[in-house]
C-alpha cells in the first residue's frame, strides 16, 4: 500500500499541553513511523523561536512536519480554556496548508475553530474528523451556529469519537453514524519502574496532572489533602499543570495550611512519565471529561488511580481496567479513597499490575493507529470504486 500524505489539523499541538495535543502528537508520530507523510497544521502560539525549536524537534525525532498559520488565542468555553486560530486571510492560509493532501484529519472539532474551518476548504479525497469533547446540557456554540456546523460536518467522509460519551453529547446535534476510536497511550514511554529502578525516598506521593481549569477541580484535591494532613499523615502532593487560576489555588493551599505539602511542578512534558512512575497514587478529581488520557498514563505507569466519577472517566475505568471512583466535588470521599490506596500496598500492587495489562491490551498506539489508518483506507477505496461520470463529447443523443 502506498504511503499517504496526511494533514492533521488542530488547535492543540505542542508546546500546548493537553489530551488533544497528546493524541495529535502520538498519532502523527505513529503514522509517520509507518511511512506516511504527516503534517500537523495549527496556529502560531507563544514565543516564535521557542515554538520553531519544538517543531524542528518534532520532525527530527518523530518524523512529522508542522505548518503554523494565523495566531492561536485562548478563549473560555465549556468549563475550560479553549483555543481559536485567527488572522487575516486565514481561510486562504488553511486551504494552502492542506492542498494536495490524500487525507485531511480534523482533530477536536468545535465551531468556529481551525479544524471546523478546514472542512469547508478541503479538497482531499478523504476528510475525517475526530471529536474529543463531552458536555452537559448543550453547547452554546453548537446551539448558535448549528447551521454552519452542520453544513461543515456534512463534508466529512467519516466521523470519529474518542468515546461513547462524546457521541451521547453530540448525537442530538449531529445524528448519524459514528466510529469510536479511543485515545491511545505510548506504553513504552509510560511504563512501570524497571527491576533496577526504585521510587525515590521520601513520603508517599500523590500526583495531579491537568490544566488549572474549574472542571479539573484541583481545589477538591487541596481540601482532601488538608483532611489527610489533619490525620497526621505524611505525604506530598505533586501538581503538574498551570493556568490563570494558579494564584487562586496557591492562596487556597496556604489558607488550608498545606503549602509545605505541595510541589508546584508547572507544565511538564518530557519529564512527566518519570513522575507517574514515582507516584504512589494519582488523584483525578476532574468532574467533566470526554475520556481519561491521564488515567491511562498513570495505569500504564503502574500507578493506581482515584478519580471523580464522571461519564468520560467511565469510558476508561471499566471492564478489566481497574480504578476507584469517588463522587464529584466530595473532598472527604477523595481523602478516604487516597488513604485506602496508601494504606494497602498489596491492593495498590494488584491495581498496578492489572491496570498495566489492560492498557497495553486495549489502548496501545499500534492498535489505535491500525483502526484510524483503516478508516483512511476504507474511505479512499470507496472513492476509487465510484464510477467516473460519463463525459459527453457531442454527437447524436
Amino acid at each position: 500500500m502506498r504511503p499517504l500524505s496526511i494533514a492533521m489539523v488542530t488547535e492543540y499541538a505542542y508546546p500546548i499541553l493537553g489530551g488533544v495535543s497528546e493524541h495529535v502528537h502520538f498519532l502523527s508520530r505513529a503514522l509517520a513511523g509507518r511511512g506516511h507523510d504527516v503534517t500537523v497544521v495549527t496556529g502560531n502560539v507563544g514565543n516564535d523561536a521557542e515554538v520553531a525549536d519544538v517543531d524542528r524537534g518534532a520532525y527530527r525525532d518523530h518524523g512529522y512536519r508542522t505548518t503554523r498559520i494565523g495566531r492561536s488565542v485562548p478563549v473560555r468555553a465549556n468549563g475550560s480554556i479553549a483555543r481559536m486560530t485567527v488572522g487575516v486571510g486565514i481561510k486562504h492560509q488553511t486551504a494552502t496548508a492542506v492542498r494536495g493532501m490524500d487525507v485531511v484529519h480534523a482533530q477536536g472539532l468545535a465551531s468556529p475553530t481551525l479544524p471546523m474551518a478546514v472542512l469547508r476548504v478541503s479538497t482531499a479525497p478523504c476528510t475525517v474528523g475526530t471529536f474529543h469533547t463531552y458536555f452537559d446540557d448543550g453547547h452554546w456554540m453548537y446551539d448558535r451556529l448549528r447551521t454552519y456546523v452542520r453544513n461543515s460536518l456534512a463534508r466529512l467522509d467519516r466521523r470519529i469519537a474518542v468515546s461513547e460519551a462524546c457521541i451521547t453529547a453530540l448525537a442530538p446535534y449531529f445524528p448519524g453514524e459514528w466510529d469510536i476510536v479511543p485515545n491511545g497511550i505510548d506504553c513504552t514511554l509510560y511504563r512501570p519502574p524497571g527491576p533496577d529502578e526504585e521510587r525515590p525516598p521520601g513520603p508517599p506521593r500523590i500526583l495531579f496532572v491537568g490544566r488549572f481549569d474549574p472542571r479539573n477541580a484541583l481545589g477538591d484535591l487541596l481540601e482532601a489533602a488538608a483532611i489527610l494532613a489533619s490525620e497526621r499523615r505524611e505525604f506530598t502532593v505533586q501538581i503538574i499543570g498551570d493556568g490563570p487560576a494558579r494564584p487562586e489555588y496557591e492562596r487556597k493551599a496556604r489558607s488550608l495550611g498545606i503549602w509545605d505539602r505541595i510541589e508546584w511542578l508547572g507544565l511538564l512534558n518530557e519529564e512527566r512519565p518519570r513522575f507517574y512512575r514515582d507516584a504512589d497514587v494519582m488523584a483525578a478529581p476532574c468532574v467533566l471529561a470526554s475520556f481519561g488520557v491521564v488515567l491511562l498514563e498513570a495505569l500504564a505507569s503502574g500507578t493506581p488511580v482515584v478519580a471523580a466519577d464522571n461519564v468520560g472517566f467511565r469510558q476508561v475505568i471499566r471492564g478489566d481496567v481497574p480504578g476507584r471512583f469517588v463522587p464529584p466535588h466530595d473532598p472527604p470521599a477523595l481523602a478516604r479513597a487516597l488513604a485506602g490506596i496508601l494504606d494497602d500496598p498489596a491492593a495498590a500492587a494488584d491495581i498496578a499490575r492489572r491496570g498495566r495489562a489492560a492498557v497495553e491490551a486495549d489502548f496501545g498506539w499500534p492498535g489505535v493507529t491500525d483502526r484510524i489508518e483503516q478508516i483512511y483506507r476504507d474511505v479512499l477505496d470507496s472513492k476509487r470504486r465510484i464510477p467516473a461520470p460519463t463525459v459527453h463529447t457531442g454527437g447524436p443523443a
